[in-house]
Parts: structure tokens; sequence; C-alpha cells
């Protein structure tokens, strides 16, 4: 979730710097995770472990997915490019289902 976003659950009762602030804490103490998308907009989450997401350029909006190959890419970083891996967060850019069917009804 946005910043922007959460403020509109909030009723906008908020100001956005403070917001910021908060989720920003949230970051620094591991509490939150963040992620930023090509629309540069930085997303909120929360959550343990690593993270894959598919994300439409279309309508924004993205979802979680649990398919990894971590396993050998890991294995490849680590001891080829000698990088200690701590996290991995993974996505995809594309159009989802829905906007491609807006696409076709519409063109």
């Amino acid at each position: 979730m946005s910043a922007e976003k959460l403020n509109g659950l909030l009723g906008f009762n908020y100001d956005l710097s403070t917001i910021y602030r908060n989720l920003n804490f949230f970051t620094s103490e591991n509490i939150l995770k963040t992620m930023v998308f090509s629309d540069k907009v930085t997303y909120y989450y929360y959550g343990n472990g690593h993270f894959h997401y598919i994300y439409c350029v279309k309508c924004k909006s993205f979802s979680r997915f649990d398919m990894c190959f971590e396993e050998k890419l890991s294995e490849y970083i680590m001891q080829q490019l000698e990088f200690d891996i701590l996290d991995h967060t993974l996505y995809f850019e594309g159009i989802c289902k829905d906007c491609k069917n807006r696409s076709k009804k519409n063109g």
C-alpha cells in the first residue's frame, strides 16, 4: 500500500508527512518493507521472508505469487559472484488479465 492510499483509508485526517514519517520509522525498524515499481511510488508491505510480485503497468495493481527459483540463483550469486545474500524481492512488470480483456473489448 502506498502512503497516499493509506491516507485515503484514514479519511485524509492526517498530514501526509506524518504518515510518511511513521512509515519510514516502521521501515527503519524492519517492521515494514518497501517496493518501488516503475511508477516510482513507494509501496509498503508487511511480511517475513522473501516475496515475488507481478505488477500491471496499466492499472498499477500488483499481487504476490509463491513460485521461487531462489535456490539455484542464490547458489550462483553466492559462489560465482562471492556475494552474501540477506534477502530478496523479485517482480515482473506487464499487463494484467483484466487490462488485456478491457483492451480487447475497446479495441
